[in-house]
Order: structure tokens, then sequence, then C-alpha cells
């Protein structure tokens, strides 16, 4: 019995004595490595935990401007230009042009030295003369759409592209056979007011009517002329301010659409003897001021001119000083038709 009881005793001091060797070995073979216990997890690196997490960035579209439609178009030099479908920061470089933004409901970013017609126009910022554009001061008023013109500024079509804000130009050389409304709709279909135009277009024709018709029931006037006072003669053609008053007031114009330098200039060259030739029954002097004693002595210079005392608009009182306000820069389209029918009503005995 007390046999037994020491071999038990001895084995079991050898079972506990080879699991402390055991765990002894353990502990030696599988340490952990300084170089893993110091390690700073892949996901906590520098790079990644200095950038904002993912989910609380903004939306990007929060960040962007918002995307302004754009389309291509080909202007009357032929040039393709990309322009926003509906700008709302427009330039335009002479005033007849401002006017027709104004008569869409559209405020232009700036004016010519010229403008004369709206107080708000008149106190734009100014891009200088129309003949004299301030190039810097495009860049300060930065419009989204230049709408320059071939006549005024035809040598400054690389400077007005070099400033990076789209430019449209127009030719009235290629648009002599539209009237002013057209040209008007044209310009609304490029900047997206069309139903704006057809609303001002036909209050305008209404307008219009009125005149033409007293006109017509007063007087036997059918056609006409405007002269510009000068060493030449120099008359309006059809495709300007000054002409399109007189077919707006159902008076033929005698100056022809194709007249040399119809592309440069709202006056052209226009001979006497074309004139006796055609015998319009009114001819109007453009006044050079409001002054009343110098605009008499201008009429009276015509008048007694022994070469247009054949006229028939001489004979019957009808060369007539055609007032200073009568002028694209000077006045609005339906002021510009009621002064000079008001003059030729004035006419009537």
């Amino acid at each position: 019995m007390y046999k037994s009881k020491k071999i038990f005793a001895l084995l079991l001091s050898a079972l506990l004595l080879f699991g402390a060797m055991s765990g002894c070995a353990d502990r030696q073979t599988s340490p952990s490595t300084p170089s893993e216990s110091s390690s700073v997890p892949e996901s906590s690196s520098p790079s990644e935990s200095s950038s904002a997490p993912e989910s609380s960035s903004p939306p990007e579209s929060s960040q962007a401007e918002p995307e302004v439609a754009m389309k291509t178009v080909t202007d009357d030099l032929g040039r393709e230009v990309t322009i926003p479908v509906k700008p709302e920061r427009i330039l335009a470089l002479n005033s007849a042009r401002i006017e027709e933004l104004f008569s869409l409901g559209v405020t232009p970013v700036a004016k010519v030295d010229e403008y004369k017609i709206r107080e708000e126009g008149m106190n734009l910022p100014s891009v200088g003369q129309s003949k004299n554009i301030n190039i810097e001061a495009i860049y300060e008023v930065k419009p989204d759409l230049i709408l320059a013109h071939t006549r005024n500024h035809g040598d400054i079509v690389k400077a007005l592209e070099e400033t990076g804000f789209p430019v449209y130009y127009f030719d009235p050389a290629k648009n002599q056979q539209l009237s002013d409304n057209d040209v008007l709709m044209f310009l609304a279909e490029l900047i997206g007011k069309e139903k704006e135009a057809q609303q001002y277009i036909d209050e305008l024709n209404a307008f219009s009517a009125e005149y033409a018709k007293k006109i017509a029931e007063q007087t036997d006037i059918k056609t006409g002329v405007i002269i510009n006072d000068g060493d030449t003669v120099k008359a309006a053609q059809k495709a300007s301010g000054f002409g399109a008053v007189l077919e707006a007031l159902g008076i033929e114009n005698i100056v022809p659409d194709d007249l040399p330098g119809a592309a440069t200039a709202s006056f052209v060259n226009f001979d006497v003897e074309t004139i006796l030739e055609k015998n319009p029954d009114i001819v109007f002097i453009m006044a050079g001021s409001n002054d009343k004693e110098q605009n008499k002595a201008l009429l009276q210079k015509y008048v007694n001119d022994p070469k247009w005392a054949g006229l028939d608009a001489v004979k019957n009182g009808r060369v007539m000083i055609l007032p200073f306000k009568v002028n694209p820069n000077r006045s609005s389209r339906q002021d510009m038709i009621r002064i000079t029918a008001e003059t030729i009503l004035s006419s009537v005995k």
C-alpha cells in the first residue's frame, strides 16, 4: 500500500515538471516582437487619417458652380461661338443694341458713352465709345456674352476674342433684307427671349400703324429720303435705325440696299442726280443740334439751292429738318417713329 502511494507521487511530480517545462518552451519560441507590437494599424496611417472621412464631406454638387447650358452658333463673320443658352450678363457695344436689350426686358452689364435714352442705361458703367471700346473695362464687368457690330468693331475682333468672353458679331450688310423687327427677333432667339420679342413687336407694330394710317389719310406722301448734311450728300440706308423709321410709317425709302459702304455706315454716299430722278415726296435733313436758328439756316441752305428746285418736296414745302432727338443713340424706336410722324403731320395745311 505504501509502495503504491509512493509510485503515484513520483508519477504526479513527473507530470507537473513536464508541464512546467512545456510552458517555458512556449514562452521562449513565440514572443511578441517589438515591430509587431509598435506598428500602427494600416487604417490609421497619416495619409489616410489626415483626410476627412468620406461620409463627412459635403456633396460635390454643393461645392461646384451650377452647370450653365451652352450652345454653339455661327455669327455673321462665320465664326463658331459657344455661348450660354440664356446669358445673364450681356454687353452690347452700340446704342441701338443696348436699347434692343432693354426692349426685351434685359438690363446689360454696361453701356457705351453714346447711349442717351433710358436713365437706367445711362447710369450703367461705361466701356468707352462705340468706336473706341475700352478693352480693360470689359474685364471689369465680366460679361457672359458680348454683342459686337462690324461697322464699329470690325478692327478689334482679335482684341475682343482675347478677353476670353464669348463674342458674337452682327453684320448689317448681311441683313439688309431684314426689317428691324426681324433683327430683334433674331437677337431674341440668340439669347432665349422670343416671347418678350414678340410682345414688343406686336405693340410696336400697332403703335406704328396708327401713325402710318394718319399719314396715309392726311397726306399723299409715299416716298422719302433722310439726308445727313456735309460736303457730300449722304442718305440713310434701309438697314439703319434712321431708314427703318420711314418704313415703319409706310414711306418707301428711295435709297437702294446695295450701295457701297452699307456694311460700315448708316449713311451712304447718294448723289443729287439720283435724288432728283427718284423725286421723293419728302426730304428730311438731319439736325446737327437742338439750336433752332442753326436748323433754320440748314433748311434754307437746301430749299434755296437751285439744284434742288425741281423736287416736288421743295415745291410742296416738304423739305424738313428731322429733329435732333431722332437718333438711335438718343431715342427709342417708338420715340423716333412718333417724333418723325408728328413732324410730317405738322406740314399738313
